[in-house]
């Protein structure tokens, strides 16, 4: 495990991104970079952390998926036979979610892991189903996707058995991930400009139901490609966007500005760091690809210093 202190670095690649950082951007945090290493496995996604600082874990081949936390890594509990588990996400409470496939169904259906016991489920008309967080509250956050490539994202409300659509209008490719204590959520759109982070609120409508209201915000960052991923209770946000070419992880909020975030070896040449959660103390989950998309390391970095 390596321990360290990177500061988000200006190079040639990413100076185009910082040259979008609006001009009331503050110096940001200096984050430290712990690495996140997993015995006889490489790690694939690290998604989260939560408050408790775990993060959902899925190896190289898919096969090895789990939580983890402070240099331990814990598998799923074994699911039921000819289902193969995926976590994508974990609250403070410790419910997780995420997608599982079948033997005789390669297509994904979404899960909730809570108390051992797994609760599978699936919005109707869409042939996948990925839950990628849960909220306090218990909703889940997730994308749904047809095989000729159509997204769009969801909110599931597990009490009622009910999904809300999360989709932009005019958007052809839907992501929604993130998800506070306030309802709102963090994701990214993409139309005919370019592709968009967006945080949208949650709110509660006149019959007591869940519904989406129109956008709380829409971000863009670098060369018109930008993707929120995770949100904070503080509405600070983490995702990556791309310049030059190169997709760099960034967090941040419109009243304290962005910054990137340059994960160790994340501003090699021909390198992608992507960014995937954030928790109430802003640490964050990242890992770095190569350019044939394979994972070189993934990180928790934590804030040491900056602006409170």
């Amino acid at each position: 495990m390596t321990r360290g202190i990177r500061y988000a670095t200006l190079t040639v690649v990413t100076a185009a991104l910082l040259e979008l950082v609006p001009a009331t951007a503050k110096a940001g945090d200096v984050y430290a970079w712990t690495q996140i290493v997993i015995a006889n496995a490489t790690v694939q996604t690290a998604f989260g952390p939560n408050d408790l600082g775990q993060v959902a874990i899925i190896d190289l081949t898919g096969t090895v998926s789990g939580i983890y936390q402070n240099g331990r890594f814990t598998r799923l509990p074994a699911a039921p036979s000819g289902f193969t588990v995926s976590a994508y996400g974990i609250n403070n409470a410790g419910v997780i979610v995420g997608f599982a496939t079948t033997t005789a169904d390669s297509h994904e259906q979404a899960f909730i892991l809570k108390r051992g016991q797994y609760r599978f489920f699936s919005r109707a008309g869409w042939q996948n189903t990925e839950a990628r967080s849960i909220g306090p509250s218990g909703l889940v956050v997730g994308i749904n996707f047809q095989d000729t490539g159509e997204y769009a994202g969801f909110v599931y409300d597990p009490s009622a058995g009910t999904f809300t659509d999360v989709t932009p209008s005019g958007s052809i490719y839907t992501i929604a991930q993130g998800i506070n204590r306030l309802g709102r959520i963090s994701g990214s759109g993409q139309d005919d400009l370019g592709r968009y982070a967006f945080i949208w609120q949650q709110s509660p409508s006149g019959n007591g139901s869940q519904a989406p209201v129109p956008f709380f915000e829409r971000i863009e960052l670098g060369d018109g490609y930008t993707n929120a991923r995770g949100i904070n209770d503080e509405g600070v946000i983490v995702g990556w966007a791309q310049a030059s070419g190169q997709r760099v992880g960034f967090v941040g909020s419109a009243s304290r500005g962005y910054q990137l975030l340059v994960p160790p070896g994340g501003d090699a040449a021909g390198v992608s760091s992507y960014c995937q959660g954030i928790n109430n103390a802003r640490q964050v989950a990242c890992y770095v690809s190569d350019a044939n998309g394979n994972t070189l390391a993934a990180f928790i970095g934590t804030p040491v210093g900056g602006d409170p």
